[in-house]
């Protein structure tokens, strides 16, 4: 009987993994762009089809897509695509996803992280509204919610299955408690920092084949303000470091799975809702206060007392 091949190390794979996945998503992003306007002229161009409610939507949400959305969707399409192979190239023998039973104890667990992380986000928020920071819309959508929970609840899910489930699942099979604790808080934060400029779009009609690497060129262009760094890099990860705890502590993703969609829901509903003052829009509110809720120092530090608040019951941690 031959015995079981050890698991490599988790970091080489990983890396090229996270640089075909980057190189990949920016190749794809022009065939999924081409897609996503060919879907929208052939529904555009049937009568009875396009006065279906489902499909309003959709045309809705494909007008207001810029290219840098579909690069996203891209990177995220071939990150699922691809951990098959990182799978297969670490070797694991096992799976790396924690179970999910007992449900009905996990769903409690989801409801209370995202009534905690939201209730907590909004509540800073209505802080800076007293703080003339932001301001109420006078034709604010209150009720309007639909839009901001199925969001919220697809991001939780999606993320929290991947970065949470699979590779912190893959880092925990090859290497310490700690260090899969640091790398996964590390990559986390990484991935969600590199981003396009706020302010930078590609003009439909100017994207070819190769477009895809000009998003890619400006993903890094965060690390050139120090103030936009420290303000937006560090919430991150926080995020992450609560997240990864919260799964440690509860052997379970149904706590930063309520926890991340409560913070998803809590932003998109409140940037919704209100509108920015002049010095947040002139940075002069850096690094405390960012241009939404989840960059600043300020919120930083609501994400550590939420993660503290959710684990603290459960018991700690083990970073071994």
């Amino acid at each position: 009987m031959q015995p079981l091949s050890q698991p490599r190390s988790a970091l080489p794979p990983l890396f090229a993994y996270l640089a075909a996945v980057l190189v990949g998503g920016a190749l794809f992003a022009p065939l999924l762009f081409d897609l996503g306007k060919g879907t929208q002229r052939w529904l555009l161009d049937s009568p009875a089809l396009r006065e279906l409610a489902a499909v309003k939507w959709l045309l809705g949400e494909i007008g207001r897509a810029h290219f840098t959305r579909y690069f996203n969707r891209a990177v995220l399409v071939l990150a699922l695509v691809l951990i098959w192979p990182l799978l297969r190239a670490i070797r694991l023998e096992r799976g790396v996803f924690p179970s999910f039973a007992p449900v009905k104890s996990g769903l409690l667990e989801a409801l209370a992280g995202f009534a905690l992380a939201a209730g907590l986000l909004f509540g800073l928020g209505l802080v800076f509204i007293q703080g003339g920071v932001y301001a109420l819309k006078p034709d604010a959508a209150w009720l309007r919610l639909s839009t901001h929970l199925t969001a919220a609840f697809g991001a939780g899910a999606v993320e929290e299955l991947f970065f949470r489930g699979a590779l912190l699942g893959i880092l925990l099979r090859t290497m310490s408690a700690r260090a899969a604790f640091g790398w996964c808080v590390f990559i986390f934060a990484i991935v969600h920092f590199l981003r396009p400029p706020g302010d930078w779009q590609l003009a439909d009609t100017d994207v070819r084949w190769h477009s895809g690497f000009a998003v890619l060129a400006r993903l890094f262009s965060g690390f050139g303000d120090w103030r936009v760094f420290v303000a937006e890099f560090l919430t991150l990860a926080a995020v992450g470091a609560v997240l990864a705890r919260a799964r440690l502590v509860t052997g379970r993703l149904w706590l930063p799975f309520g926890l991340h969609a409560g913070w998803v829901f809590g932003l998109k509903y409140f940037t919704a809702l209100t509108i920015t003052s002049d010095a947040l829009n002139r940075g002069e509110t850096l690094p405390w206060i960012g241009a939404n809720l989840k960059i600043g120092l300020a919120p930083l530090l609501t994400v550590l007392v939420t993660g503290w608040i959710a684990t603290r019951w459960a018991g700690p941690a083990r970073l071994e």
